[in-house]
């Protein structure tokens, strides 16, 4: 899964360069984006995504309204790749848990769910459904795409066109806004 197309990659590189002529970013992109792609391989050897991780990074840093402001950018930038790569794993791990790749989806319907139970899953999941039209378009939007696809708030701002801040915003009132359904149904 790539998180930043060759043109979000192309616009970053661009945002970098006009900064100015030998600007900030565009300086400390020539001077560590290698060593930060050699610092995730290193840390981790079997990430696949290496060069999107990177380039998230970077482009985090590219959002900073004054970069420059950064007491040690070249920190910023290696934890920011750090947690990017662990984030992945844990996506990519709770994913492994969930989806069987040989599994034979038509029996497992019918195998593991008496027609009671089908029913109750198939009412669970159209109150969630009910839930989540309650939310305003964004908000459903962001969750979906963090939660059930398990999309970063930076690519899910990149989407939907709103900041990073916003996207966690929006998730955490949908999360917010599940929990207290969920807990009033328990009541």
């Amino acid at each position: 899964m790539s998180i930043l197309t060759p043109f979000l990659f192309n616009s970053l590189l661009q945002n970098l360069m006009t900064q100015a002529k030998h600007g900030f970013l565009h300086e400390l992109f020539l001077k560590h984006a290698h060593e930060v792609s050699a610092f995730i391989r290193g840390r981790w050897p079997r990430e696949q995504d290496v060069d999107d991780i990177m380039q998230e990074s970077f482009l985090r840093l590219s959002q900073v309204p004054n970069p420059e402001t950064i007491l040690n950018p070249r920190a910023f930038l290696f934890t920011t790749a750090s947690n990017m790569a662990v984030d992945r794993h844990r996506r990519r791990k709770t994913r492994e848990r969930y989806i069987e790749p040989d599994a034979d989806l038509e029996n497992l319907a019918n195998d593991h769910l008496s027609p009671d139970r089908h029913s109750e899953a198939q009412q669970a999941l159209e109150r969630f459904t009910e839930w989540l039209d309650e939310l305003p378009e964004l908000h459903r939007h962001a969750f979906v795409l963090y939660r059930i696809e398990g999309c970063a708030h930076a690519e899910i701002a990149v989407r939907l066109g709103i900041s990073v801040s916003t996207s966690e915003r929006y998730v955490k009132s949908a999360m917010h806004h599940i929990g207290m359904r969920l807990s009033a149904m328990q009541a």
